[in-house]
């Protein structure tokens, strides 16, 4: 099937999308219709869940004198996806390694001054010269191999003349490639910031269509791309594997495969964190403990354990959250950060009209080692990858056998994941999972359970012994799955999804999630609602608390 027969299937699947899309274009992130509830007096505000949607709403409400009650199912964690457990006196972050939107002026640097914690919580830049390190194919002893290893440098110009050194016989292919991704990247970022009031998702990147402010050529390229697959796009460039391999690298975190990816999703995030990566220099379980801290010095509380069962009604509004232990919260406001299916569940609302997929899983391996390993310090400021060369499978990955993609981050490298007493090093490392599969393991019973993951674990660790540490077996203390199964149970994702909702050309082209029935008091600011990420999730906070406050940060 070419390039054209693709397009013109999707838009014969899309048409009625779209038209829905249009309509919904004119509409801001949240209800307009609600703001009549919001008087300026003190509020009280249940947050449920303490993914960064959640806490950052809480902390901006909580800062202007509202009281912020958060409640969180975990019984030991905030933060969602981005919790961080501890093992072996090591600390490890389930989701995110780095952010963008952090450097000097930017939204995550304004949030962070708007609540007075820019000094207590400050964010260091990654390593510019390589961000990121690409390993592709394997170390075979004895035998011919071919292995990439490649350090990614922030900027996509950058980006583009490390790929055309490596491959200088590809240097038309590259331009033609990168002056698109640019020219779109940016156009995307010069037009939401005009709109950044209504707009926030590139879930709504089809407004580009419709808009009279961006050029004719911009609408068609865009009009194209949108419906494209990151394949394709990358076919229409003729790119070849080895290029795309590297290419697709960093992309693969966001849990999808190529051939499904949404190329606009791709682009935008690339883009995204291209114009700046950091992490928080003493971690982001200190980052979202700040902000708990920031709720807590307000009067209001940060509570784990307290999984909401039910959402009670008066007059039409949400009136009070009850949890399953039986206590239960009254509320002028409700912060839903869970998805929309699951809140709509608390309400006792059928939510088979929420027409929306979640995201792969993304199980994740800790692993403690002792101390002295040289390659562990050169990760100081990266991240890396390893892929077999082949296309990564997120849709039906064996995880019985050795995975085909790793992530791999060290917070002990970057310096804030040790304990006070502990000198060990530390790695996290992620891969492709497979919700479905793993069910059926855990259903096995606790024998099933940890043999598949001592046989993950292991497969992983011999992935980076022969491919990028060599002598780390020698120095294993211990490896700790966290499987999808368990990212359920941890944080009430659906399927213990990674990103809320998948990002491929048909999600996309839905256009955002609208949740009607729901009292008017009640508001989402979850990822499977908006968009994943911690800079997404201020982003939506901030967008909430402009829009009710009349308030600026």
């Amino acid at each position: 099937m070419n390039l054209t027969e693709i397009i013109d299937i999707s838009k014969r699947k899309s048409e009625e999308r779209l038209k829905e899309i249009r309509e919904q274009l004119s509409l801001p992130l949240f209800r307009t219709r609600e703001q009549s509830l919001w008087d300026g007096g003190p509020k009280r505000i249940v947050v449920i869940g303490s993914g960064i949607g959640g806490m950052a709403a809480g902390a901006l409400f909580a800062r202007i004198g509202h009281h912020v009650t958060v409640l969180e199912q975990n019984p030991e964690h905030i933060g969602g996806h981005g919790r961080c457990p501890t093992f072996g006196g090591l600390r490890f972050s389930m989701g995110p390694q780095y952010v963008w939107e952090f450097g000097e002026g930017m939204l995550g640097d304004r949030f962070l001054n708007f609540l007075g914690l820019r000094q207590a919580v400050p964010f260091v830049s990654m390593n510019p010269d390589g961000f990121e390190r690409i390993f592709i194919g394997g170390q075979k002893p004895g035998n011919n191999c071919c292995m990439v290893d490649f350090k990614v440098p922030l900027g996509l110009e950058n980006f583009r003349r490390a790929l055309q050194e490596l491959f200088p016989e590809e240097r038309a292919h590259l331009d033609a490639l990168f002056d698109d991704m640019i020219a779109i990247f940016e156009t995307y970022k010069s037009f939401f910031r005009k709109n950044y009031a209504s707009e926030g998702r590139f879930l709504l990147a089809t407004k580009f269509l419709l808009t009279g402010r961006v050029p004719m050529a911009m609408k068609l390229k865009l009009g194209r791309t949108i419906y494209m697959p990151l394949k394709a796009f990358f076919d229409q460039y003729r790119i070849n594997n080895l290029i795309r391999r590297i290419l697709y690298g960093h992309g693969g975190i966001f849990a999808e495969n190529e051939s499904v990816m949404s190329a606009i999703a791709y682009i935008v995030g690339t883009g995204n964190y291209h114009e700046g990566a950091w992490y928080p220099a003493k971690g982001f379980y200190h980052f979202f403990d700040a902000l708990a801290s920031m709720i807590k010095g307000a009067g209001g509380s940060v509570n784990t354990g307290k999984r909401v069962t039910r959402l009670e009604t008066e007059s039409g509004l949400a009136a009070r959250a009850v949890c399953d232990d039986g206590s239960d919260y009254a509320c002028d406001f409700v912060f839903s950060d869970i998805s929309p299916r699951l809140t709509y569940g608390l309400l006792g609302i059928p939510a088979e009209a929420l027409d929306y997929n979640p995201s792969h899983s993304i199980p994740a391996c800790c692993i403690g080692l002792r101390p002295g390993l040289p390659a562990i310090a050169e990760m100081r400021g990266r991240n890396y990858w390893w892929q077999d060369g082949c296309e990564v499978d997120y849709n039906e990955p064996d995880v019985t056998a050795p995975p085909r993609m790793l992530f791999i981050a060290s917070p002990t490298a970057n310096g804030f994941g040790r304990t006070d007493v502990v000198a060990d090093d530390a790695l996290v490392v992620f891969c492709p999972g497979n919700y479905a599969r793993e069910k059926e393991i855990h259903q096995q019973g606790p024998d099933a359970i940890a043999a598949f993951k001592d046989k993950l674990a292991a497969d992983i660790v011999d992935i980076l012994e022969q491919n990028l540490f060599p002598g780390i077996a020698a120095r294993l203390r211990f490896s700790e799955i966290i499987s999808s199964v368990d990212c359920e149970a941890h944080t009430g994702g659906e399927f213990g999804n990674a990103y809320g909702r998948r990002l491929t050309v048909d999600e996309i082209l839905k256009g955002a999630i609208r949740e009607d029935d729901c009292p008017p008091n009640l508001y989402n600011v979850s990822a499977t609602k908006n968009s994943p990420g911690i800079a997404a999730g201020i982003f939506t906070a901030k967008l909430l608390f402009e829009e009710l406050t009349g308030r600026t940060i």
